[in-house]
């Protein structure tokens, strides 16, 4: 696997194992450091590196109280990527995920970087699956080119469903709320579902009935799921430590009920548009190890349910 860096032993809480160590891990972290393709304020290159140093005060207990103290957790680090040449980090990371896709087992757990990375790696994990994709986010990201680019965050879905990697009819958009025009013409024509952040403020009972209905439905044509999960996507009182925050979103507690209602199983998730630089009182921060938590709750409980997640001796919750 093409990644770089060696991460810090004290980082994820006594969740990491070395490698080299006995038995299959029961997830994989991955860091890219990248931000060649966003449009808006920088820094979100800097948040894998920011997310390892929350690490050590990371939950392994969800707000539910399950737990998580024993997964087996690999951080391979961070794949290479050139700030000047997206279409060439664009490439680069589809080749990188492949290659992990077709090596590893476990779920995949990525931190960006900006959005545009998700395109190369959905393409990555939608190979030989049928393959069903969750997109938290305030934009909906379907842009055909942004700034002159038709590979930036402004159009990772667009080219997942035109690349066919994922079926436009089993992608759930969710949180959206921030459209350039054309956007709401291209989700209506493909048949995109969606249920907007004004949904959730409007008719919060009946934005929960369209997220699971629709979860549903699409878990009824796919085998996995890929969740992207953009920060952005919670108001922007919740998250300044984005470069592109927007008023009117979803709440932190309200994001963690969704995430626990996602269908099993799940390939791969996401974090991106993690800016620290811009975070204030370390806000965002505190939602992305939030999120964390949710998700490695949510693979501590499909492990156990496949009957292989054992607490090694010594291990302190």
């Amino acid at each position: 696997m093409d990644v770089t860096g060696t991460p810090a032993a004290h980082t994820w809480n006594g969740l990491a194992v070395p490698p080299g160590a006995e038995g299959q891990p029961d997830v994989f972290v991955v860091g890219v450091p990248f931000e060649g393709g966003a449009g808006g304020a920088g820094g979100a290159s800097l948040g894998p590196g920011r997310v390892r140093e929350l690490t050590p005060r990371l939950k392994t207990i969800d707000r539910n109280g399950r737990d998580a103290s024993a997964l087996r957790l690999r951080d391979l680090g961070d794949i290479e990527t050139w700030r000047f040449d997206l279409p060439r980090s664009v490439e680069h990371l589809a080749v990188a995920y492949r290659d992990i896709f077709d090596t590893v087992t476990a779920p995949v757990l990525t931190y960006g970087g900006d959005h545009s990375i998700t395109y190369p790696i959905v393409a990555a994990a939608g190979a030989g699956r049928s393959l069903g994709l969750v997109w938290f986010d305030a934009h909906p990201d379907v842009l055909d080119g942004y700034q002159g680019s038709g590979v930036s965050h402004g159009s990772p879905l667009r080219r997942i469903i035109e690349d066919g990697a994922v079926a436009p009819e089993n992608v759930l958009l969710v949180g959206t709320r921030a459209y350039d025009i054309g956007e709401t013409d291209f989700i209506d024509k493909h048949g995109i579902r969606e249920v907007r952040a004004a949904r959730f403020t409007d008719d919060p009972r009946a934005a929960r009935a369209d997220y699971r209905r629709h979860l549903a439905d699409i878990a009824g044509r796919v085998d996995h799921f890929y969740v992207t999960l953009d920060i952005d996507v919670l108001d922007a009182s919740c998250v300044p430590g984005t470069g592109t925050p927007v008023a009117g979103g979803i709440g932190t507690g309200e994001l963690l009920g969704l995430l626990e209602e996602l269908p099993e199983p799940v390939v791969a998730y996401d974090i991106v548009e993690f800016a620290p630089a811009h975070d204030v009182g370390g806000m965002t921060g505190h939602a992305v190890m939030a999120v964390t938590t949710a998700y490695l709750a949510r693979i501590a409980a499909r492990t156990h349910a496949a009957g292989s997640l054992v607490p090694p001796p010594g291990r302190v919750p």
